[in-house]
Parts: C-alpha cells; structure tokens; sequence
C-alpha cells in the first residue's frame, strides 16, 4: 500500500500527471492556495500565535470529551444506570450515532454559511461554540435526570453536539495554516490525543473516589473554557498574514 500511495499520492491535485490543464484550471479556481513551493512552516511565528494556542488547547478538551465516551460510557451505564449488558450496548451506540450525523451535516452547514457570506467567526467559531453551550446544558440535564432512558438521551445530544465542534476544527486549521494547514492541523491534533490520553486517567480515578455524577459534571468546567477559547481562534484571517505584511 505505501508504494501503491508512493506512485499515485501528491502534495496537490493540480501537479498529478493524470491532471489535464482544463482540470488543472478547475482545481486551481477561487482557491485561496495556490503556491506550492515546498518549503519549512513558520514554527515560530506559529507559537507565539495566540490563535494557534486556542485552536489546541480547544480540541484537547474535545478530544478529552469524546474518549471519555469511547472507554467509559458502557460502565458508567451498567453501573451507574442499572442497564443490563444487552439493552447497554444498544444504549452506548446511541451517542455514536448521534455524532455520526452531526459530523456530516456540521460540514456540510458550515460551508454553506461561508458560500452564503457569513464570515468564518460565524460559520467556523460560533457554530464549534453553540455545539459546546448545547453539551454544556445536555450533561446538566444527564446528570440530574432519573430516568436511564432520559439520561441516554441527553448523552446522545451531548456527544452529538461535539461533532459541530469536531469539523469546525478541522476547517478552522486549514483557515488558519494555509498551505501550511498539515502543520496546524497536526499541532491541533497533537493536543486532542494529550487530552484522549489523560480522559480515561482522570475520569477513572474520578469515578472510583468521587462517583459518576462528579465525573460526569465536571466535564462541563473544561468544555465552558473550550467555548471561550473559540472566540480567540478568529479563523477569518491566516496565522500567516504576519508573514506576509
């Protein structure tokens, strides 16, 4: 496979010998990258950007969030909710479909407010910060419900809301980097797997000395700084305009 990706693989569509120039043409049309010179990304201009720090830190929560889900949530629901093994699998998919769709129709809506003229502050950052609000408020409602049932829905909806967040921040990387969005979205991503790393840590010694209900709630403290950090990522203007002035 990787000689198979050797031959066929470029940097960019429009340098592929099987690209002809009307394609070439197509490719190449209102696009805001089109140099593809190969050259070293501005690391250091990267870290001392405040936006570039924001754009990280947001997505360890994210990803702090989501793996919580992945490696606990069928235990808290035996455990906590009183599922049986059978009806908890059925339960624990759930929230996984709910991220499903969110995912497919985030993009899909994000782009369409950029065609429409939004600026990206709207269609990147506010909606990443309202997928946020809505889990803030759907873990609120998880934790203080009765119903097991009523408790799997909320969940739904909060793991649902971060699939917004999850696409915008893969956008906002390619906003923010240019040509250079590998860098940022790898930079992105290296703090979304610190925080995938720490989750099942924290949330398992938070569970056993503290119970489901603490674990659970305090989640919403790190997602209520992930939605303020949105308003410092500004992904209107490239982290390399500095550069470029």
């Amino acid at each position: 496979m990787a000689e198979i990706w050797f031959v066929l693989a470029r940097d960019y569509p429009e340098i592929h010998k099987l690209v002809n120039i009307h394609e070439k043409e197509y490719i190449l049309e209102d696009r805001e990258i089109v140099d593809t010179a190969k050259v070293r990304a501005p690391w250091n201009t990267f870290l001392k950007s405040y936006r570039f720090w924001a754009l990280g830190l947001q997505y360890f929560v994210v990803l702090y969030i989501i793996t919580f889900f992945l490696v606990w949530l069928p235990t808290y629901l035996l455990e906590d909710r009183g599922f049986s093994l059978s009806k908890m699998g059925f339960a624990a998919s759930l929230p996984w479909l709910a991220i499903l769709i969110t995912v497919m129709t985030g993009g899909i809506l994000s782009d369409y407010l950029v065609r429409k003229g939004f600026s990206k502050q709207i269609s990147r950052s506010s909606l990443a910060i309202s997928g946020l609000i809505v889990f803030i408020i759907s873990m609120y409602l998880a934790v203080m419900t009765v119903s097991p049932y009523m408790n799997v829905l909320w969940l739904s909806l909060c793991l649902g809301s971060l699939g917004f967040t999850v696409v915008c921040s893969w956008a906002s990387a390619t906003d923010l980097g240019r040509n250079f969005s590998g860098s940022v979205s790898g930079w992105m991503n290296l703090w979304g797997n610190l925080g995938a790393f720490v989750s099942p840590l924290l949330c398992g010694w938070l569970a056993e000395n503290f119970g489901w209900n603490i674990t659970l709630g305090v989640t919403i403290i790190p997602v209520f700084i992930a939605a303020i950090l949105w308003l410092f990522v500004k992904p209107d203007t490239s982290l390399l305009n500095n550069i470029e002035e």
